[in-house]
């Protein structure tokens, strides 16, 4: 009888353990993306930054251009305020498989040693993720 008891104890322990697993994998495509489309801040390459948003592929001039300056400008701002930003990390990634959507979890480290988590939210298009 004992042994009944101890087997069936095991048998519900290790029930227990194999259904805590976590074998969920996490999809870091679109973190990555999101990454390498900061990279690109970081590097002064703000219309390949703009390529990355999910805009109209026919937008006019003027509004892409406003949209090249803001890049810059922030970049601006981040350089007198932080020093700059350095360095670029991805965290996280939180991805919807109903919605085509994700939300990457970046890390930005700037040059005065100040570190942010930002939210980027992204969106597959064509096969391509892009920034919101």
């Amino acid at each position: 009888m004992r042994r009944i008891v101890i087997i069936t104890i095991g048998f519900v322990i290790a029930a227990i353990v194999y259904s805590c697993r976590n074998d969920k994998t996490v999809d870091f495509a679109a973190a990555n993306a999101a990454k390498e489309y900061y990279d690109l801040l970081v590097q002064g390459q703000y219309d390949a930054f703009v390529d990355g948003m999910n805009i109209p592929e026919r937008i006019p001039d003027s509004y892409r251009q406003q949209l090249v300056d803001n890049a810059r400008m922030f970049v601006g701002d981040q350089q007198q305020e932080y020093l700059g930003l350095r360095e670029v990390r991805v965290v996280n990634c939180i991805n919807d498989t109903v919605d085509v959507a994700a939300h990457a979890f970046l890390m930005l480290c700037y040059g005065d040693s100040t570190i942010e988590e930002v939210v980027v939210p992204m969106v597959k298009r064509d096969g391509r993720w892009l920034m919101k």
